[in-house]
């Protein structure tokens, strides 16, 4: 059985699930809907398992690690992804190293959750793609949902691990619906084919699969078949997955909100030509400038459906 919801109606549902379920999730700090999304009701029905910190995320996620090194499992609602930036020793370079340097005595199974990505008109000190920088940060699991379906069952798989977790949320998702199964899906590592075509395959994560998915249908209209593949989780990358799509492709447009150099994108197309160099792909990235205000110059530096379209369309037709 399944049901239709909102993204942000599914993640407020595995939130409650899981806390219902182990009385060692807590969050630390309320808002994890506002001030974007509307009400989710966990304030009310939890209220005793969240902790209110002061505003510092330094001690914010200083506190959570801590936490989950004492046994309890914190979520940590951190809110626009920039504020991330002043937790960077606790993100970046505490939490993924307990378990390697307790030599796998301690664990530290906390979730950092963020809003990355833009957002429209927020401007540049708020529209940021950490998850790009954090790849390169062994021991961090990095997960980013691109349906109701995935937020449901990555927020569970987040929650019952023993690792630490970015789970890299983005705005702009929040109305998306979609289908979530009675059981959460909580494989991490793992692409999911959300749509067949012959013609071109494109690889994306986050918002960017459901542009990719709105691109894949106006590339129908023309007679061009599009196959989406949704990448799910960053750390791990689900490299087969995406190199057997590859495979079964004459061509793959890989697509990426982060700016192209360090981003997964561009690592997934460095790999996907090693492993198959006779592969024919292009990569499409926000450029590299800082997000302006106005909208009109947005939709010039990230990538838009119509974009993914234009090029989709163009390895389609081998120019």
């Amino acid at each position: 059985m399944t049901s239709t919801v909102a993204y942000w109606q599914a993640r407020a549902a595995a939130l409650g699930r899981e806390l219902d379920a182990d009385g060692r999730v807590m969050l630390v700090g309320g808002y994890v809907s506002a001030p974007f999304n509307p009400p989710d009701g966990l304030l009310q029905r939890y209220a005793d398992r969240i902790l209110w910190p002061p505003i510092s995320e330094a001690t914010q996620c200083g506190f959570a690690i801590g936490a989950a090194m004492a046994g309890l499992r914190p979520f940590v609602p951190i809110g626009t992804s920039s504020f991330m930036f002043y937790a960077w020793p606790q993100i970046a370079n505490e939490a993924p190293n307990v378990r390697y340097l307790s030599g796998g005595l301690v664990t530290a199974p906390v979730v950092f959750h963020v809003m990355a990505g833009s957002r429209r008109s927020s401007g540049a000190q708020h529209e940021h793609t950490p998850q790009a920088m954090l790849q390169n940060v062994p021991g961090l699991r990095i997960f980013a949902p691109a349906t109701p379906a995935d937020v449901d069952g990555l927020v569970s798989a987040a929650l019952r691990g023993d690792d630490p977790v970015l789970l890299v949320d983005h705005v702009l998702l929040a109305d998306a619906t979609g289908d979530v199964p009675d059981e959460p899906d909580a494989r991490i590592g793992r692409a999911d084919l959300l749509r067949r075509g012959s013609d071109v395959l494109i690889v994306a994560y986050s918002l960017m699969v459901q542009r990719a998915l709105a691109a894949a249908a106006s590339l129908e209209a023309s007679g061009i078949g599009a196959s989406v593949l949704n990448l799910r989780t960053l750390a791990p990358l689900p490299i087969a997955d995406v190199l057997g799509a590859v495979r079964n492709h004459p061509a793959t447009l890989f697509v990426d909100e982060a700016r192209g150099p360090g981003s997964t994108a561009s690592y997934l197309m460095a790999r996907v030509l090693e492993e198959a160099p006779s592969t024919v792909a292009r990569l499409v990235c926000s450029h590299e400038a800082p997000s302006p205000f106005a909208e009109a110059l947005l939709d010039e530096i990230v990538p838009t459906t119509e974009r993914i379209a234009s090029v989709a369309a163009s390895l389609a037709r081998g120019k």
